[in-house]
């Protein structure tokens, strides 16, 4: 067994792979392995300085979710490292990281993410009352960013997140519902509910060249997105929020959603968003049976916090 296992899903942007693979091999940390998944044949078994890299082979992209989970599954090491494959992991990275999660067990760490350029890409995230995210610290540079008392996350960002393995199991996995799209969130959720904080390690820094899995042209890329993002959202909340506290905030819900839907229908630049919408709110109602299996289910898990607690945290704001 390996202490760090680094888990990469190579299904979209597979062009940005061998950047991360040759970063990984300066990596000043040596006991890891690297597990792949992937959807074709064009890499094979190979070694990285004596490190192991793992391709798992998949018929067809299932998602991110599932893809990570089967990752999880073929991996050995004591700690798990989730990374887009359109990252770069700065030398020291992985040393701060398995180092700082041998004293720190119990946590969820989201790795200090930057753009190629320099600026803040992520440092985590919390939610609004109706499942809408919040990125902390985005686009800023990094002397602000270190200004900025992040110490309570609600999330961290997929691309680069990491916990011991016994938390991973302990949360249940990510659910393979979100195929692109709130599998972070949904699984820092449950996480944070359960007691495991998510935390924010400044000292392990990885560029990520983001939404290299999305296709160049700007309209297509923001309909899929506009889908992925919307029918999530539906999905996350009305599985995840409590009885008393979804009653209260569904108005708010669905109006948000359905004046987003007439305002795309009556709005000559983005038509295409109108049906991305409506395709995210069929999933939605496609969904429901399973919703109400799992709302079923977490009736026996004894969740610490609600999300009045999340509010008092700081962890969930809310809409005036």
């Amino acid at each position: 067994m390996v202490k760090l296992s680094v888990l990469v899903v190579n299904v979209k942007g597979k062009h940005h792979l061998p950047r991360l693979l040759t970063s990984l091999r300066g990596s000043t940390f040596r006991n890891f392995e690297v597990v792949i998944v992937d959807d074709s044949d064009m890499i094979r078994h190979q070694d990285i300085d004596n490190i192991t890299v793992r391709i798992i082979k998949i018929g067809k992209d299932q998602g991110l979710a599932y893809c990570r989970n089967l990752a999880v599954e073929r991996s050995t090491g004591e700690i798990l490292l989730f990374l887009d494959n359109d990252t770069e992991v700065i030398p020291n990275s992985l040393e701060f990281l398995v180092n700082y999660l041998e004293e720190n067990r119990n946590e969820i760490v989201q790795l200090f993410l930057v753009t190629p350029e320099g600026e803040i890409d992520s440092l985590g995230g919390i939610i609004d009352d109706l499942g809408y995210p919040k990125e902390l610290g985005k686009n800023l540079n990094e002397e602000l960013a270190n200004k900025l008392n992040v110490n309570k996350l609600l999330y961290g960002k997929g691309a680069a997140i990491a916990m011991r393995r016994d938390v991973f199991y302990r949360v249940g996995g990510f659910d393979t519902k979100f195929f692109y799209g709130y599998d972070e969130t949904d699984f820092c959720f449950r996480a944070v509910r359960l007691g495991y904080p998510i935390k924010l390690l400044r000292t392990a820094k990885v560029i990520h060249y983001e939404h290299g899995s999305f296709s160049k042209v700007s309209v297509e890329r923001k309909a899929r997105i506009t889908f992925f993002l919307e029918s999530r959202r539906l999905y996350f909340v009305h599985k995840n929020f409590t009885k008393g506290f979804l009653f209260r905030k569904s108005p708010s819900i669905w109006f948000y959603f359905i004046g987003s839907v007439v305002k795309d229908l009556t709005s000559r630049k983005d038509p295409i968003l109108f049906k991305s919408r409506v395709k995210a709110l069929l999933w939605f109602v496609y969904c429901i049976p399973d919703i109400v299996k799992m709302r079923i289910l977490q009736r026996k898990i004894n969740f610490i916090y609600d999300e009045e607690d999340l509010i008092r945290l700081g962890l969930i704001t809310e809409r005036s």
